[in-house]
C-alpha cells in the first residue's frame, strides 16, 4: 500500500492495535492512519506512540479521511457501527468483521465500491502472520504482504472455512494451560510446569516451518510405535476428533448465515 494512501480503522481493539503496530514499528515510511474513538485507550496509546496516527472524533470522520477503510468491530456491533456511515466512492473497504459477507458489508454501508474480507491475526504486529483475504484486490494484498503475507481465498465459501479454522486459536492456548495446570497438580512447581510446556511447544512448532513435510508426516515423525505420544493420541485425541469436527461444522453453518 502506498504511503500516501490514508488508512482508516473503525474499531480499535487487539486486531487494530496489531495492524497499526505492524505497519508502523520499525518502518521507514508508515502510512497515515486515522483511528475511530471506539477503544479510546488503545487509540490514544497508538496516536501517542506514532506521529502518523491520529484519533478522529467519530466513525464518520474516519470514513471521510480514509482511502482504505478497515472495519474491525465485533459482529454484534456491525449494524450500529456501520449503517450510519457514508463511505466515499472509490474507497476500498476491508472488513475484519467475522461472519459478514462481502454483499452484507456493502449493503450495511450502502457502498458499491470494492469490499475485501480479511482474517488478520495478532501476529501481524510482528509482520509474521499470513492473512486470508477475499476477493483478490492488489491494494489489500499489498497491505497484508507488509504484515506477513496475504493468502487469497478462491471463493467466499472457502474464506468461511479459513475463518472456522481460526476459531481454534484460543483452544490451543487453553490446551497448553491445561497441561501446565495438570503438571502443577501432580506436584511440579507451577513456574517450572509453565516454562516446560511453553518450551515443549515452541520447539514442536519449529517443525511446521518445513513445508516439504505434510502435517500427518510431522505428527508421525514425533511418535514412536507403542510409545507415550501414541498412547495419548489414541486414548485421548482420536475419540475426540469427531466432536471437534462437528463443532467446526456447526460453526461453519453459522458463519455462512451471518454469525
Amino acid at each position: 500500500m502506498e504511503a500516501e494512501r490514508t488508512l482508516g480503522i473503525i474499531g480499535v481493539g487487539e486486531i487494530a492495535h496489531a495492524i497499526v503496530s505492524g505497519l508502523c514499528d520499525g518502518t521507514d515510511v508508515p502510512p497515515a492512519i486515522a483511528l475511530s474513538p471506539r477503544g479510546a485507550r488503545t487509540a490514544a496509546e497508538l496516536a501517542e506512540r506514532h506521529e502518523n496516527v491520529r484519533v478522529c472524533p467519530d466513525n464518520q470522520a474516519v470514513a471521510d479521511a480514509a482511502d482504505v477503510l478497515i472495519l474491525a468491530v465485533r459482529p454484534q456491533q456491525r449494524a450500529e457501527a456501520l449503517a450510519p456511515l457514508t463511505v466515499r466512492p472509490g474507497t476500498l473497504v476491508i472488513s475484519a468483521v467475522a461472519g459478514t459477507s462481502v454483499a452484507d458489508v456493502g449493503e450495511l454501508l450502502g457502498h458499491d465500491g470494492p469490499v475485501v474480507r480479511v482474517i488478520p491475526l495478532p501476529a501481524v504486529s510482528r509482520r509474521s502472520s499470513i492473512t486470508v483475504t477475499y476477493p483478490a484486490h492488489p491494494v489489500a494484498e499489498a497491505l497484508f504482504d507488509r504484515l506477513g503475507g496475504a493468502l487469497v481465498a478462491p471463493a467466499e465459501e472457502a474464506f468461511d472455512v479459513f475463518s472456522a479454522l481460526t476459531s481454534t486459536f484460543t483452544s490451543y492456548y487453553a490446551y497448553l494451560a491445561t497441561l501446565a495446570d495438570w503438571g502443577t497438580r501432580q506436584g511440579i512447581d507451577g513456574e517450572a510446569a509453565d516454562r516446560y510446556v511453553r518450551g515443549l511447544f515452541e520447539n514442536a512448532a519449529h517443525a511446521l516451518t518445513d513445508a516439504s513435510k505434510t502435517l500427518p508426516r510431522i505428527a508421525a515423525g514425533h511418535e514412536t510405535p507403542g510409545g507415550i505420544n501414541e498412547r495419548i493420541r489414541t486414548t485421548w485425541y482420536e475419540p475426540r476428533r469427531e466432536p471437534l469436527e462437528r463443532a467446526l461444522d456447526a460453526l461453519l453453518v453459522d458463519l455462512k448465515r451471518g454469525y
